[in-house]
């Protein structure tokens, strides 16, 4: 099989369970950790390592294991971990602690928030003069990393490393196979679609079905056929239900959703052939381009089919659904049968306790603009972690405790990130075919590929595997054509993101595409170049 093969990079790959016995040995303890003593002989004061996230309480869950097992392997650190419940408040978090020098060793953040902190002198640079990379004891092999993360970060400084991958992350599009199936059994011509094209004939044939068999309220059976759900739980009807949607009704039912707001809008300007956005001569500087020609045009074509397909009750965001964030609860409802989400949260979307009668899911690449297949665009996403410049220069306690940050740092990135993926589905950051075969680093790697051969395993385990699969055999291969895009991070460009965030929601509440495009580069007037 083609991932299973050597060029298979490790970013291709991610899977759920924790292989125990795939653990690197312990590390010896450095002789640069600082000890205090009380009374004369007393125990040693381990280095406490503040690391703070944007994480949840499911990927905080699988840090957990690991810290135990770090602090394990070196018993002269502790690490102090924090989740700031979000990356928006753990940007804002670390924004306010800079005046008060407050600020943690250790963070995630993606690239329009790393150079928030470049620019604010506060990250240390783990090449030269520090030379983390290389120490003699705890440095890593750089080429090791997946050279298109490492691109981002060396796009941040021509001069520095601020930072390396951790967690990675793109879009698919989840689909309600179950109700697929069934709806085929009564209009043979139902697909999945390939393109936005596709969405716009198979999406009124998918609300016709529904409403024309009387599935609204009802269990809808493997042939189409639709079943009032009875009182008590029958184990025997549950073998014949293809997807239980006793909770939809004609007009809650839109058939597509797309979790990010500020994904959809980046990713379709794109497919439409239009810039997003471009990066000045340095990271202090960068600018819109989606207002100026040849851009504004094509970016306006794609606001307008957009617009077209939510008017005609074909695509829609989770406020539609009555969510804040994500359109995963209605999905598992059955109000929406296709949703475009990050490939870390394809678990989310399995129907689970939802209802007794669950269906069955399938993953796929997500739609692209079928008139013009050579901008197949989808994003390439997630954080890096970056070391702060905790202390003041060569203070022996401060360089101690900055090395005993980057050990960790180090840890997560370079020897548990195997684990790290396979306990939170996102993609694993070493690429498979440069890594040293002699290292453990390389028997994690065919221990995790031999996981993803499997067929048996929960709900979940299956749908991390077609999302690993998909990755490498779909978003990878050079021949299917697609481009895995990461927008350039500069000064500012958090901003534009955040503005943006708020354009489909504007466009389908009843602006016009002009008035949506005008309003945006009105709120984003200081990054229109001059």
């Amino acid at each position: 099989m083609k991932f299973r093969k050597l060029i298979f990079t490790a970013v291709s790959v991610l899977a759920l369970t924790t292989l125990a016995g795939c653990l690197r040995p312990p590390m010896p303890p450095t002789s640069e950790t600082p000890t205090t003593s009380s009374g004369g002989g007393g125990p040693t004061e381990k280095i406490e390592v503040k690391f703070w996230t944007g994480f949840g309480a499911s990927v905080t869950g699988a840090l957990n294991p690991l810290f135990a097992r770090f602090e394990q392997e070196n018993p002269d650190i502790k690490v102090l971990y924090e989740s700031k419940g979000g990356y928006p408040n753990l940007q804002q978090a670390i924004n306010g602690s800079i005046s008060t020098n407050t600020y943690p060793h250790i963070a995630n953040g993606y690239p329009d928030h790393l150079v928030g902190y470049i620019n604010a002198n506060i990250l240390v640079n783990l090449g030269n003069p520090t030379n983390y990379i290389n120490h003699p004891d705890y440095g890593v092999d750089i080429n090791e990393y997946n050279s298109d993360y490492m691109a981002e970060i060396n796009g941040l400084s021509d001069a520095a490393t601020f930072g390396l991958p951790f967690n990675k992350s793109t879009e698919v599009m989840i689909a309600n196979q179950s109700f697929f199936d069934a709806a085929k059994a009564k209009d043979a011509s139902i697909f999945i679609p390939k393109t936005w094209q596709d969405l716009a004939v198979v999406g009124p044939k998918l609300k016709a079905v529904a409403k024309d068999n009387g599935w609204f309220g009802k269990l809808v059976k493997k042939d189409g056929t639709a079943v009032a759900k009875p009182a008590e739980f029958d184990a025997a009807l549950k073998e014949q239900v293809a997807v239980d949607m006793t909770l939809v009704n004609e007009n809650q039912f839109i058939p597509f959703s797309w979790d990010s707001a500020s994904n959809f809008f980046i990713t379709i300007i794109r497919q439409w052939g239009a810039m997003y956005t471009e990066k000045g001569n340095t990271i202090q500087n960068g600018y819109i381009r989606f207002q100026e020609e040849p851009h504004r045009t094509k970016t306006l074509a794609a606001l307008s089919y957009f617009k077209e397909l939510y008017e005609d009750g074909l695509i829609g965001l989770p406020d539609n659904f009555g969510e804040p964030l994500y359109s995963s609860t209605p999905f598992k409802e059955g109000k929406l049968v296709l949703t475009i989400s990050s490939s870390a949260g394809v678990g989310e979307n399995l129907p689970g306790g939802t209802t007794e009668y669950p269906f069955e899911l399938s993953i796929n690449p997500i739609p692209y603009n079928g008139d013009l297949a050579a901008q197949k665009s989808v994003i390439a996403q997630g954080t890096n972690l970056a070391l702060f410049t905790v202390g003041q220069g060569r203070d022996p306690k401060a360089q101690a405790e900055r090395l005993a940050a980057w050990r960790l740092l180090r840890f997560l990135t370079y020897e548990a990130n195997y684990e790290f993926g396979k306990a939170t589905s996102y993609f694993p950051v070493l690429d498979a075919s440069k890594i040293d075969r002699d290292s453990q680093r390389y028997q994690d790697y065919l221990m995790y590929s031999e996981f993803l051969d499997q067929t048996d395993g929960t709900p979940r385990e299956k749908v991390i595997r077609s999302t690993a699969k998909l990755q490498a055999n779909v978003y990878m291969d050079p021949e299917a054509g697609w481009n895995k895009f990461v927008d350039p991070g500069f000064l500012g460009s958090s901003e534009i993101r955040n503005t943006i965030e708020s354009v489909m929601a504007e466009l389908f509440k009843g602006k016009t595409p002009e008035q949506v495009l005008n309003d945006t580069v009105t709120k984003l007037a200081r990054y229109v170049q001059k």
